[in-house]
């Protein structure tokens, strides 16, 4: 069964998580994924003696919550989530929707009667005002990239680990070359400013180079966005985080702090490819390993594979709540290899009445890279 709903994504910081997972309680939402990772700010120091200043990456733990909820309350459940755990407040995490597709074998029972109650319903189409872009690097490159993000001042990097498979393995004895482990940096900014980021992070990253990583972008409706780069002693009354958001709310939108000009086009041959589609399969061991077999047959050219937990915030309360265990696959591929894998796994049961694993799909842009030699 396929149905079009939203997807909301919550990156917490690990103290506000007793407060979320209470607001998720009481929407009694039946299925939510919890990743872990970590968020990375510049932390200021006096230096020896208090002579010279120190500035030194540092890092805080955090969860990424992902959770399926009816599109007509998407709005009303994440200003819910907001409220109950300050999330505006600079530090505590992001908050961000998308519009996707859903194929699941056995369709979501949600709680209406819950929903309806502490919840408003809209038709409102939300614009998709930010971009999140992703970009994959062998384990141990993160920090550079995530320094990178921090001195452009754009935003908070998410950084989380998982595995790479596809490419790799048809290497033969060249896949020694790439390490299997990988790190994903997250991080959001205003959609306008997005091509000339990924301009200044390719070089940086060195995204340019082949077997380095790679890197795309989807647009997503974004009503709080973590803007604490910096965190140490403060030095005025009011931190620029909370500035910013004045500011946001007295000129009616984040037009004002563009990180570039509207000047900067990109050239038709630097356009990017918006021909292409991210995979996201979540299930068990199994039928992972089912979809990635099915998926490399088909075309997908690779694949990161993250760990994570599924909860259902209907028995969050019960002493025998089980634990479930989960993997995440995702892919980005092109619409015709996309619709192959679907009638492939389709075909393989994989989306059987009964069956709980879920893929989500939507629209990713991928940047056209002169690789270096």
């Amino acid at each position: 069964m396929e149905t079009t709903i939203s997807c909301i994504i919550c990156i917490a910081d690990i103290n506000i998580i007793p407060a979320l997972d209470q607001t998720l309680t009481d929407l009694a939402l039946p299925e939510v994924f919890v990743q872990r990772a970590k968020q990375t700010f510049l932390l200021d120091k006096r230096g020896f003696l208090g002579l010279r200043p120190v500035t030194k990456l540092d890092e805080g733990r955090a969860l990424i919550y992902r959770m399926y909820v009816p599109s007509v309350y998407e709005e009303s459940v994440m200003r819910r989530i907001i409220d109950a755990t300050d999330l505006g407040m600079g530090g505590r995490g992001s908050i961000f929707s998308q519009h996707i597709g859903i194929l699941r074998g056995t369709p979501y029972s949600f709680d209406m009667e819950k929903l309806n109650n502490l919840c408003e319903k809209t038709d409102k189409l939300f614009l998709e005002e930010h971009a999140l872009i992703a970009c994959t690097v062998s384990r141990g490159s993160g920090d550079t990239l995530a320094r990178a993000i921090l001195e452009l001042g754009i935003g908070v990097p998410v950084v989380f680990f998982g595995t790479g498979a596809g490419l790799r393995d048809r290497l033969g004895l060249m896949r020694i070359t790439i390490p299997v482990e990988k790190e994903v940096i997250w991080f959001i900014v205003s959609r306008s400013d997005a091509d000339l980021v990924e301009k200044n992070i390719i070089p940086r990253a060195r995204l340019d180079v082949p077997g380095n990583g790679f890197l795309y972008r989807c647009f997503v409706h974004a009503p709080v966005v973590n803007l604490r780069i910096r965190h140490g002693e403060r030095a005025h009354a009011a931190t620029m985080e909370q500035v910013i958001a004045a500011l946001d709310e007295v000129r009616g939108s984040n037009d004002w702090r563009r990180f570039g000009s509207r000047k900067h086009e990109h050239k038709s041959s630097e356009k990017k490819s918006v021909n292409t589609r991210g995979l996201f399969f979540i299930g068990e061991e199994e039928e992972i390993e089912l979809f990635r077999k099915v998926a490399i047959e088909n075309g997908a050219r690779g694949a990161t594979f993250n760990p994570v937990e599924m909860r259902s915030y209907r028995a969050f309360n019960e002493k025998a709540m089980e634990s479930n265990s989960r993997q995440l696959c995702d892919i980005i591929t092109t619409p015709e290899t996309e619709e192959k894998i679907r009638s492939s796994t389709v075909k393989n049961g994989l989306f059987d009445k009964g069956k709980t694993c879920v893929l989500k799909t939507f629209n990713v842009e991928m940047p056209t890279i002169i690789h270096r030699k």
